[in-house]
This record gives C-alpha cells, sequence and structure tokens, in this order.
C-alpha cells in the first residue's frame, strides 16, 4: 500500500526521498489493482475481514464532493499536513517527473462471485455509501465534503503507471488542464497524492466537473489493459441480447470490451461455476476500471445461483451418497434446498476400483469424467457441498471392499437391466457392486460397504449369479474344415449375426441372454443364459441350426489391404448386397486385412430379412460358391492392384497442424468420383519451441502418395512465405449496417473467409482490417467489397400473403422457394411460429458472439408476421422473384376454390375405378384436384367420407356435380340377386360380353366398363346360378325384366327345317352375309345354311316359335319366283368368258341374277408369266438389251408369240375333272332366261377365240400409241380384226399385250398395233 512520504524522514532531500519512492514502485511493480483504496485501509468493508492477505485492487479514485451530500466518514482523507511552501509540491508530477519506465503490465482481477469479493464489487452495489452512478461516469470512493454552498468537487487519482510519459504529452501537463477547464466550464486542478500518484481535482456543476475529468484520463491516462475473470455462464449475461449490454458499457464508460467467442473458452460440459474466461477491458485508466466494475457488478447480481461440481468424490462413495432409492439424496436436497445430481456407478469405465486394504486404509481416488453436480442458490449450494464432503470423509474411513471372480457371461444377471437394480441391491445387503465394463476381459467384480454387511453382499452377488440356467456351443467345433481356419470362421458369423441383429432377436425370442466371448483369439464359445432351462435349451438347438444353416461354402475370406476398408464400406457395401446377394463383413482392427463375404441370396435386399435355419442342399452350395466368385472378382477388380499400397510419413511444421488438416480434407474433397483418397492422419505436435514438429501419417496407392507429398512440401512452403509476408494489413470501408452478413451467425462466414485466403480479418465500426500475406489479402479484400457492393445492391420486398396460401407457395418440401432462390440469388423467408427457447438463446449467442469479436451492434434479423414474406436480394433478382410469387399467388387463388362431397365408404373402389382409371379421367375431365379418402382413413358414424376438391370454381364446381350425381345413384343403387339356369348364362353374356351390356344399355344402365358391375355372373367353374343385379331400383327392374323375357325365349326354342335348293342358298346368304344377319336380327332367330358343295339343302330356322313362323313366312316370300338353271361351260372357256369377273357384274347388275358352281372348284386361271414365255426362235428380231437406247433399235422390233386354245382331251378315267363347269344362274324367271341367253352368246363368242398373242415391245413408251388418244386406236384395231386386246396399265418393260380371238385376227391385231406404233414414233 502506498503511504505518505513523513517529512520526519530527516536529512534526506524531497528530491531523494521521491528517488527512493519511485525505486520502491519499481521493484513492486504496482498496478492499479494492488493499490488500495485510502478509505479501505480507514474503514475496510465487512468483505475484507474475511482474508486479509488477499489485496483489493481500486482503480483512479474519483471522490466527490456536494454541499448537499451529508457527511459520511468523518476521516474521509488524511488529516491536513501544514504545506511547506506554496511554490513547491513534491509529489507534483509536473515539477518531479517520475523515473519509473512506463505502464506496467496489469495482474488479473480476482474473481468477485467467490468468498472473498473484491471492493470493485462491493461499491458497485452500493457498498461505503456510494452514491448511483451518473450516465457519463461512475462515480465511486468516499465522498468528500466541502462547505462551500452550490459547488461540487470531485477528484481523480492517477499512479504514475497509469499516465503517459510526459514526453508523449501534446501539451504540457498545466497547459492541458487549462485546454479542459475553458471548454468544459469546470475549474480543473492537479496536486501531488500519496505513493507519487497525481490527484486531479474539478470543481463546478456536476455534469461539468465529470467530463472534465474524464477529458484528463482520456489525454493524460496510459491505454489500460485489464483481463476480469467471469465464469463462463455469465458471458451471455455480459453480452445481453444481440450485444446490447456490452455495448452499453463501452458507450458509457468509453472502454473497448472483448468478450471471448465460444469457440475460443474452454469447452465445459454444463455451466459450472468453476470454469472462466477472461474478458479483455482496453481503454484509458478511468475508462477500463469504470468497465470492470460494471462487469463485476453483473457477475455479482448473477451469481445469486451456482453451479458446482464435485469431482473431488471418489465414485465407489456415489450409491452410498444417494443411499437406497435416493433416500440420502432427498434428505439432503429437502435440508439445503439444493438440487443434487449423483451419477449411477455400477459399472467402471476408465480406472478400476481400488485393491483390497485394511479399513481406512484403502486407497479410493476420484474419476474425472464422474463427478457430482449441484445447482441452486449460493448458500444452498455451499451448504450441500459441505454436507456431501463430510459425508464422503465418513465414508473414506467406513467402506471396505472385496473382489470377486464370476463368470463373464453371469455377470449381466447380477444387476440386469433394471433401472432400480443397484438400489435394490444396497436396500437388501447394505453393499454395492461395481462390475468392468464389456471392453475389459476381467472377471472380478467389486462389492463395497461396511465390514457387517460385506458377506451378504458376496452372498447376494453369487445367488443372482448361479440363479440362471447356462448352456454353451462351441462354434468352432461345428465347421472344423473351413478354409480360412475354424476359428476365424466362427469369429465372422459371430460378427455376421451381431450386424444383422440376429442374436437379440434370438435373445427377445427365448427371454434369454447370449454372452459372446470377448477375445478376438482362440476358440469362439457362446454361453446361453435363461432363467428357464427349456428356453436355454430351445435357444441353443436354434442358433445350432443358424451356424449349420452357414457353412464355410457360404463364408468366403478375402485378404484386402486396410487402406481399401472404408473404401469397401461406402462404396462396395450396397453394390454386392444389390447386385450379389452378398453381405460384407469389413473387420474393425485397422490392421486387419480379413474382409468376409458372406452370402445372403437375392431376397435379402428386400424386406424383411430373414436368416436360413436349414442346411443347404448341394444345389445351394453350388448357388453360394457362384455368387462369392463374382462378388469376390468384382471386388478384386474394383480394387485393383494392391501390391501398390504403401505408407508413408511427413514432417511438417507444429504451428501448420490444422492448416495441414483442412488442406489435406479440401483436396481429398476435390477428388474425382471413384478415387480412392489416400488415408492421412495428422499427429500432434511434439514439443512446445518454434522448432517443434508434427508428424503427418499417410497410406495408400504409391502415385497418390508422391502427389499428395509434394502438395503438402508445396503448402508449407507456402506457408513459411506467407509468414514472412503476414505483416502486410489492409484496411477500406465497409458498410456498418452489412457487417452482420459479413461475419454470419457465430462467425461463420467471416471464419470461412479467413480459413479460404488464410488472413486474420477484423470488423469494426464500418472499418474492415484485413492481415497477412499481401496477395491473400487483397483477395480477401476484393471479395469483401464485392460482397458489400452485393449488399448495397441488396432489395428487400414484403409481401403481404395470407397464411392459408403459404403451403401452396412453398411448395413440397420448400421446392417453389429452393427453385426461387437459385434461379435468382435471393432469399425468400415465409414465417414461421415462434422459435423455442433454446433457439432464441442460440441465436442470441451468436449475436453475442458478434457483438463481442466487433465491437458494434449487429441489427436483428426481422421476424415476419404471420402474412408477411420477404423477398431479399439484388434489386433485379428480388424484382423478378417478386413477380413470380405474386403471378403464382393469383394462380393459387385462382385454384383454390374448395368443396366437399360426402360419399359412401363403400362406394370409393368404384369411384377410383381399376388402377385408378375412373378417378384419373375424371380429374382430366374436369381439371380439378381431387383427394379421395384412403382406404383406412376413418369414415363418420353414417359410414360416410368427404372427397375434396380443389380448383378454379369452374373445374371445383362440374367435379362437385359429377360426383354428387354418381354419389346419389350409389345412394339410390339397390342389390338384388335372381336365379336363371346355368344353360342360358353364355347366351346371356353373348360374344365378348355384347348380348349384356346391350341388355344393360337398353335398361338405362351404363354403357362402359361400369356394365360389369351392373350385372355380375357366377364364375363358370362353380355350379352356381345365381346372377346379382347392382343399380338404380329401375334399372335393376328393367334389367331382371329382359333377363326373364331372353330365358322365357330360350325356353320357347322350336326349330323348323326348310327345303332349300342348293343355288338359292345364295339368296339367304346374301353378298357378305348381310341377307342372313337382316333376318337373324329382324326376326331374333338363328339360321343355319349348310355350307356350298355340301349336297345338303335343308335350312333350320332355330327360335322361338312366333318368331321362327316369322322367319319362315319370310323365307318363303323371298325364295318364291326365283328359278335356278344350271350351263355348263367348257372348262378352258370359263376366265375368258368370266373376263376377271366383269361378266358376272354384268349379270348381277343387268338381270338380278347370280352365279355360282354348285360348289365346283374353279379351273386355274393360265400363269400370264409362263403364257408370255418367248421362244428366241419365234421372235421375229432380236430382243433388246435394258442398256440399248430405245430410239436405237428399229420400229418394228418386238417380241410374238401366239398360244391356240384346244378343249383338253377327253380322260378315259372316271376320277379325271369333267371338261366343263356347271354355271348356275339363280333370279327371277324371266331374267334367268335373259342371263342365259346372254351367257349362251358369250359361250359362242369366246369359242371363236381359238387363239391369244402376246406382244412384247422394247419401248414400253410406245404403248400408248397403241391405245391412241380416248382409246381410239385401240377401239379401230379391234372392230378391224374382232379381238379383244388388253394392253398393261403398268406399261413396265417385259410385259406383253395380250390379243385374244381367231387365229387370223390375232394375226392382223398384231400388224396394226405393229403399224400404229411405227406410226407414233414418227
Amino acid at each position: 500500500m502506498a503511504t505518505d512520504v513523513s517529512s520526519a524522514n530527516g536529512t534526506k532531500s524531497l528530491a531523494a526521498m521521491l528517488e527512493e519512492q519511485h525505486a520502491r514502485d519499481e521493484a513492486h511493480k504496482v498496478t492499479v489493482e494492488e493499490v488500495k483504496d485510502e478509505e479501505d485501509v480507514i474503514h475496510p468493508p465487512p468483505s475484507s475481514s474475511l482474508s486479509s492477505a488477499v489485496p483489493t485492487t481500486p482503480g483512479p479514485l474519483i471522490e466527490p464532493e456536494s454541499s448537499t451530500a451529508a457527511p459520511v466518514e468523518a476521516a474521509a482523507a488524511p488529516p491536513p499536513k501544514k504545506k511547506a511552501g506554496p511554490a513547491f509540491d513534491v509529489r507534483s508530477e509536473e515539477l518531479f517527473p517520475a523515473l519509473g519506465s512506463g505502464p506496467k503490465p496489469k495482474a488479473a482481477a480476482p474473481a468477485t462471485w467467490g468468498a472473498k469479493p473484491s471492493l470493485a464489487s462491493a461499491v458497485a452495489n452500493g457498498a461505503n455509501g456510494a452514491q448511483p452512478a451518473a450516465p457519463g461516469l461512475d462515480i465511486s470512493g468516499a465522498p468528500r465534503i466541502m462547505s462551500l454552498p452550490g459547488k461540487h468537487m470531485e477528484q481523480l487519482r492517477l499512479v504514475p503507471s497509469q499516465m503517459l510519459p510526459r514526453g508523449q504529452l501534446k501539451k504540457p501537463l498545466r497547459d492541458i488542464l487549462r485546454d479542459i477547464s475553458k471548454r468544459s466550464k469546470a475549474n480543473v486542478d492537479m496536486r501531488g497524492g500519496p505513493g507519487g500518484s497525481i490527484i486531479f481535482e474539478g470543481k463546478g456543476s456536476v455534469d461539468a466537473v465529470r467530463q472534465a475529468l474524464k477529458e484528463v484520463a482520456q489525454q493524460v491516462g496510459s491505454k489500460q489493459s485489464v483481463r476480469v475473470p467471469i465464469p463462463t455462464s455469465a458471458r451471455p449475461h455480459i453480452i445481453g441480447r444481440q450485444g446490447a449490454v456490452v455495448q452499453e458499457i463501452q458507450q458509457r464508460t468509453g472502454a473497448r470490451v472483448q468478450v471471448p467467442r465460444a469457440d475460443e473458452s474452454p469447452a465445459a460440459e454444463d455451466d459450472d461455476d468453476g470454469d472462466t474466461i477472461d474478458v479483455l477491458i482496453e481503454g484509458d485508466a478511468v475508462a477500463a476500471e469504470m468497465a470492470r466494475r460494471e462487469i463485476e457488478a453483473i457477475v455479482k447480481e448473477r451469481a445469486s445461483n451456482m453451479n458446482l461440481k464435485l469431482k473431488s468424490i471418489p465414485p465407489e462413495f456415489f450409491p452410498f451418497i444417494a443411499g437406497a432409492h435416493n433416500a440420502n439424496l432427498r434428505d439432503i436436497e429437502e435440508r439445503t434446498k439444493a438440487q443434487v445430481h449423483v451419477p449411477r456407478y455400477d459399472t467402471w469405465t476408465s480406472q478400476p476400483p481400488p485393491q483390497e486394504a485394511g479399513l481406512g486404509q484403502i486407497q479410493f481416488a476420484p474419476v474425472p469424467e464422474r463427478h457430482i453436480r449441484i445447482a441452486g442458490e449460493r448458500a444452498a449450494t455451499q451448504q450441500a457441498r459441505a454436507e456431501i464432503e463430510s459425508l464422503a470423509a465418513q465414508l473414506q474411513h467406513q467402506l471396505t471392499l472385496r473382489q470377486l471372480a464370476i463368470n463373464r457371461g453371469q455377470h449381466q444377471f447380477i444387476l440386469g437391466d433394471e433401472a432400480d437394480a443397484l438400489h435394490e441391491f444396497l436396500a437388501d445387503t447394505g453393499c454395492a457392486i461395481i462390475l468392468p465394463p464389456q471392453s475389459d476381459d476381467s472377471e472380478f467384480l467389486t462389492i463395497t460397504g461396511p465390514p457387517s454387511c460385506i458377506e451378504a453382499g458376496i452372498n447376494r452377488a453369487m445367488d443372482l449369479a448361479t440363479s440362471m440356467q447356462m448352456a454353451s456351443i462351441d462354434l468352432s467345433r461345428q465347421h472344423p474344415s473351413a478354409p480360412a481356419g475354424p476359428h476365424a470362421h466362427a469369429r465372422a458369423l459371430t460378427r455376421y449375426l451381431q450386424e444383422r441383429q440376429i442374436i437379440k432377436e434370438l435373445e427377445a425370442m427365448y427371454d434369454a441372454r447370449i454372452a459372446l466371448p470377448p477375445s478376438l483369439d482362440g476358440p469362439v464359445t457362446w454361453e446361453v443364459y435363461s432363467r428357464d432351462g427349456k428356453n436355454t435349451i430351445r435357444a441353443r438347438s436354434d442358433i445350432m441350426n443358424v451356424v449349420q444353416a452357414h457353412p464355410p461354402t457360404r463364408i468366403r475370406n478375402v485378404s484386402v489391404d486396410p487402406y481399401f476398408h472404408p473404401y469397401l464400406q461406402s462404396r462396395s457395401a450396397s453394390k454386392l448386397q444389390d447386385d450379389f446377394g452378398v453381405h460384407l463383413l469389413v473387420p474393425d482392427e485397422s490392421d486387419s486385412s480379413d474382409v468376409f463375404l458372406v452370402y445372403e441370396g437375392p431376397s435379402a435386399s428386400g424386406a424383411p430379412f430373414e436368416i436360413p435355419r436349414q442346411r443347404p442342399s448341394p444345389a445351394d452350395v453350388a448357388a453360394f460358391e457362384k455368387s462369392l466368385q463374382e462378388a469376390q472378382e468384382y471386388l478384386l477388380a474394383t480394387l485393383g492392384d494392391q501390391s501398390n499400397v504403401v505408407s508413408k510419413a511427413v514432417d511438417i511444421p507444429g504451428k501448420y497442424q490444422d492448416k495441414v488438416r483442412r488442406f489435406i480434407a479440401r483436396e481429398q474433397q476435390a477428388q474425382e468420383e471413384g478415387q480412392i483418397p489416400v488415408r492421412a492422419i495428422v499427429g500432434d505436435v511434439r514439443g512446445r519451441d518454434a522448432a517443434a514438429k508434427c508428424e503427418v501419417s499417410l497410406r495408400g496407392r504409391t502415385q497418390a502418395i508422391d502427389d499428395l507429398v509434394a502438395q503438402l512440401e508445396a503448402f508449407v512452403v507456402e506457408q513459411e512465405k506467407d509468414d514472412l509476408e503476414r505483416g502486410y494489413t489492409t484496411t477500406f470501408d465497409f458498410p456498418q449496417k452489412f457487417a452482420n452478413f459479413l461475419i454470419g451467425k457465430r462467425g461463420e462466414n467471416i471464419n470461412k473467409l479467413r480459413e479460404e485466403f488464410d488472413v486474420d480479418i477484423k470488423v469494426e465500426n464500418g472499418k474492415v482490417e484485413v492481415k497477412g500475406p499481401k496477395a491473400k489479402a487483397d483477395a480477401a479484400k476484393l471479395r469483401i467489397i464485392n460482397l458489400g457492393k452485393k449488399l448495397e445492391d441488396e432489395t428487400t420486398h414484403i409481401l403481404k400473403i395470407p397464411a392459408q396460401y403459404h403451403r401452396e407457395l412453398i411448395g413440397q418440401k420448400g421446392s417453389q422457394v429452393n427453385r426461387l432462390q437459385d434461379r435468382y440469388n435471393v432469399r425468400v423467408q415465409f414465417p414461421r411460429a415462434a422459435a423455442a427457447a433454446t433457439a432464441v438463446m442460440a441465436d442470441d449467442q451468436s449475436v453475442a458472439d458478434t457483438a463481442s469479436e466487433t465491437g458494434g451492434s449487429r441489427p436483428s434479423r426481422p421476424q415476419p408476421a404471420a402474412d408477411e414474406v420477404y423477398v431479399k436480394g439484388p434489386s433485379k433478382g428480388a424484382d423478378q422473384a417478386r413477380d413470380e410469387i405474386l403471378s403464382l399467388l393469383q394462380w393459387v387463388v385462382d385454384h383454390s376454390h374448395a368443396a366437399t362431397v360426402s360419399v359412401a365408404q363403400s362406394q370409393i373402389p368404384s369411384l377410383i375405378g381399376q388402377r385408378g382409371r375412373e378417378m384419373d379421367k375424371l380429374r382430366a375431365d374436369t381439371g380439378a384436384q381431387i383427394d379421395v379418402p384412403g382406404a383406412n382413413d376413418p369414415s363418420d358414424a353414417s359410414g360416410r367420407v368427404q372427397i375434396k376438391i380443389k380448383g378454379t370454381k369452374k373445374q371445383v364446381e362440374e367435379a362437385k356435380k359429377i360426383l354428387q350425381q354418381r354419389s346419389s345413384e350409389f345412394d339410390a343403387t339397390v342389390t338384388k340377386t335372381i336365379d336363371i339356369d346355368k344353360k342360358y348364362h353364355k347366351a346371356l353374356i353373348g360374344a365378348g360380353g355384347s348380348n349384356i351390356r346391350k341388355i344393360v344399355a337398353d335398361a338405362g344402365g351404363p354403357s362402359d366398363g361400369a356394365a360389369a358391375r351392373t350385372v355380375k355372373f357366377p364364375r363358370p367353374e362353380s355350379s352356381e346360378s345365381t346372377i346379382r343385379l347392382e343399380g338404380s331400383s329401375q334399372v335393376v327392374a328393367n334389367i331382371e325384366a329382359a333377363i326373364e323375357a331372353f330365358v322365357r325365349e330360350r325356353e320357347d326354342q322350336t326349330v323348323v327345317t326348310l327345303e332349300v335348293p342348293q343355288p338359292q342358298h345364295r339368296l339367304l346368304i346374301g353378298r357378305g352375309g348381310d341377307t342372313r344377319r337382316g333376318i337373324e336380327s329382324q326376326f331374333n332367330v338363328s339360321l343355319d345354311i349348310p355350307k356350298q358343295g355340301s349336297g345338303r339343302a335343308d335350312v333350320k330356322i332355330k327360335g322361338p316359335s312366333t318368331a321362327v313362323a316369322d322367319a319362315q313366312a319370310h323365307i318363303l316370300t323371298l325364295l318364291q319366283g326365283q328359278q335356278g338353271e344350271t350351263v355348263a361351260v367348257p372348262r378352258h372357256l370359263h376366265h375368258a368368258i368370266s373376263d376377271n369377273g366383269s361378266f358376272f357384274r354384268r349379270l348381277r347388275n343387268d338381270y338380278q341374277v347370280t352365279v355360282d358352281h354348285a360348289g365346283q372348284p374353279v379351273p386355274p386361271k393360265p400363269s400370264p408369266v409362263a403364257s408370255a414365255m418367248i421362244d428366241s426362235r419365234e421372235t421375229t428380231a432380236a430382243l433388246p438389251l435394258i442398256t440399248d437406247e430405245p430410239g436405237a433399235l428399229p420400229a418394228d422390233t418386238h417380241s410374238w408369240k401366239v398360244v391356240e386354245h384346244a378343249p383338253p382331251p377327253q380322260a378315259s378315267d372316271a376320277t379325271t375333272t369333267t371338261t366343263t363347269i356347271p354355271w348356275v344362274l339363280s333370279g327371277p324367271t324371266e331374267n334367268v332366261a335373259k342371263a342365259r341367253a346372254a351367257l349362251d352368246k358369250a359361250i359362242a363368242a369366246a369359242g371363236q377365240q381359238s387363239a391369244t398373242g402376246y406382244l412384247i415391245l422394247p419401248d414400253p413408251r410406245t404403248y400408248r400409241f397403241v391405245v391412241g388418244q380416248g382409246g381410239s386406236q385401240i377401239n379401230t384395231i379391234r372392230k378391224k380384226t374382232g379381238c379383244r386386246i388388253n394392253v398393261p396399265k403398268g406399261q413396265a418393260q417385259g410385259e406383253a399385250i395380250e390379243v385374244k380371238g381367231s387365229k387370223e385376227g390375232v394375226e392382223a391385231a398384231r400388224d396394226l398395233i405393229l403399224e400404229a406404233v411405227r406410226g407414233g414414233s414418227k
């Protein structure tokens, strides 16, 4: 503590004494926190009595005096001393400058939330009668009273370490005070103070004095840096919502307050008041001290509740501290009103229990990760802590322990899965039990408790362990000849069944527990435990079936380098399962190369998987081996050469550890699809000096390793080069209103920029400072400037859209919003429900992070109202997105008309139709959206459901009308059954259902596919004869009447046979069967007319008696007056007379007479090709080649052949075909005679055509000369020769002109044709 220099020091001069005082200050390194307040020396606060050894550290004192203030302390200042002289003040800094070395580093202020609060916190909370702080300046210290009325006086005391050296002042100290006095209208003076300090005294009005002293501190005081430790839990309260509190402190005090970001502070599992962070305060002495006191006041206010972690309690004491069923714990909480959480401890993890020893000598030790948590008010928390620590001290001398070896498989049954099992054990025996973890092979469990209860605990543990029936299965002995070895096969099978959850299924199925061997080597033995011995036997039997169903042929071992294992798991496992039905087993051990393939079959990729339980047949084994071989070949082909895998270690500077880790991650992410990345492990830094190294272990293919090593070396070189340039700093303006976007939530955006460009970026008060290598800093600067320009162009549109339309605008899973955001590069924000408290805290936390970093406030994100949609982005994109949203809104509004139609739930299938066809058709016809309830949707009490319709007004009305109509029809639907003899069903249905459809349509029912639902016949193979009718009552009645009428007609069926000459059958059939169908349709009968040539003349009429009679009369009338006459026509003249059917048509058209041949076959028509074959010897001139030019040939060049027609010779064999064919003429009597005459004339004419000539001209184009204009030429030739001449219409080369007539006429016709050709060619 600084003391006044006494004048009784005798012979030493004042300067010498001042020099000694400075030397003592330098040795002590006095700081503003270590200097004790004069008032606290004279009148110590109550808290100082707790420990006089703890120094309090107030900063510069500001001592107010006011005529209106009552006397508070009689000795507020040291007794006044007689002044040595008016001209000199030995404590004046201006007259006797300090000999110290300037500002000294400050010690951290002590925490104020513990048992020893500092003076600063006491003053901030009103101790020592401090007045409330004014808005501009915090008032602290003891008031000094002045007798002058209406005057206010305050003092500011600064020690030398808190002041700038004289050489750094802009003006002499007296001049600075004079200027401040003029500006502030207050009188500011200075004088020496204790310990070489200087007291600045201001007089005047309250505001003027405080402003003046504040300016003194700013101009004279040195920059102070103070670190104030605070609890981690107090961090959000220091920052405030969106940084409001820390900003207010900065504005009020003028100091800069930096609260570490959450990711920079030590992570704590929970809010524990033992975890602290340091708040850095920078500013002049007054500002720093004021900010420190305000922060400590906030901590003090928020520290009424606290959280503690008791990490000094051994976990073996936990069950006894809590008591059986937490009885002790409830008593402690009830007495102290604190909340105490004692974790359950029945299995040790990292630290086993201590060894057995004598009572009170056992070395119980705490485990850091297991601790008791206490929360509540400070006093209650401290009381609970004291009680628990006292109880733990007693337990240290009261508890002993015993260790008991029990088969590992039986451990799980001692406590089981019950949550209260440990409490029950403790209540029954007075002891606790500690089991080894599954990862440990130890069979020893530990019983802890008082010596008198240990035996009871041991007996209880043994009883529980031996209460289970056990059966063992040695899997290694089941397949001793496995290629990979029996143990390896058994381990692979065990792991496979674990992965497929088969072991859990077996345990649940048989209410048993299956203990698996923990060892990775040696035989594999399963132990099956169950309280019911029968279940043990059943479970063992089922396990044996599963094991026998998985022989070595089903599980194949493939050696794969561990480097490829991650790739196999991520890329190949699903491919093997889908394509080959093979399950992939990759070992957990990083150094094992044993990969196993297990055949499951194609069904394994479907649902649900069922484990086989039968021994495979030889065919199954062949299928296993085939699929496993194919899977192995695919696997090895995918991996390629495994011999080219190497390992390599690279040393890098330790300071680049994190950067190298991020660099490797980026490089591997940039690799091509399907490329296996190098496995890289970045080790810990070795050493703490600048030359510390860090090893990077690499494993992969040689080329990939070499490439990555080269990249790492280049990266390190680049970083070292960058380190030489890290002093480069560039500062530029950035709009403060966009600082939050630059920083991002929790600093996300700015951290990305820092990592991407490897620079340090600070944002504060509209300025951005980028520090790092010049190229990278400039690149980061350009990116940030462009971001600012982009944000400057940003526009926000607030659209008023009713909430009921939001879902359609957002789209399914946000598809519409995402499309707009991607297309226009904007953000579209729809309103959402109020965030949960945790989300608000998280957002506040992120805002606070930003505020603490930037020193500026971050504007809060606007929360849209329920009917507001925000569109934010570049102005052009935002405008386009807004327009599209409004356009889409208009469409949604237009299509948002809705209606519902109530229908019976049983009608839904008929409305949907087969495979949804009916409903799809309705949707397509109306354009409306129709939502039909599902089969599992509940109906109302009346069995009806609602169909929802949505669309435009017209679409909704149309769909609603149709559905209502169908609903009404369905509601009016009746169901009726009629019994019809099975023999009539086929006739009722008709060909392809034609008859029943006609019946339904005529009855007023549907004419489409719904007719099948209206009338339902029993299956043909069934013996039922009941027909089910469904529809409206009128339609059902009409259908019933029609069916009954049909049956009556069938029952009244009769058959009448008419003898009709076969030539007249054609009259009954008609052309194409028209006459026959007409008769059947008109009279509802069926006609059975014999086939032509059968020789039969009986025509049968079948149908109802009246209809048959009418049809018979009609047929007789039709045949009346009809005559048939047969004419024998020579067979060789048949085609000449018929003239390709033209003669038949002439008879039918002119005389209404038809011709048939009494069933005899028509003679074959002579082949024109054969007839046209020309013998070269009979050719009058050589035929031209195709390549010859037609104009170069003589005009009379042609081919000619004459074929004479002679009747075929009479055959002596009776079986030979006759030489004539009958022509049966049928028709009216008078017309038959005329037709006979015409036929006789045609026979005579054909008889005169004794020859046929075939004339081929070399140039088909000359055929037109034969025809002449309008057929004049050919008609002339026909008249002159009496021949029939046929000129080919196609006029293709090689086709013959056919000439029929007498031999002489044919020759004459040839000459005339050639003459016509010669004449036309000239």
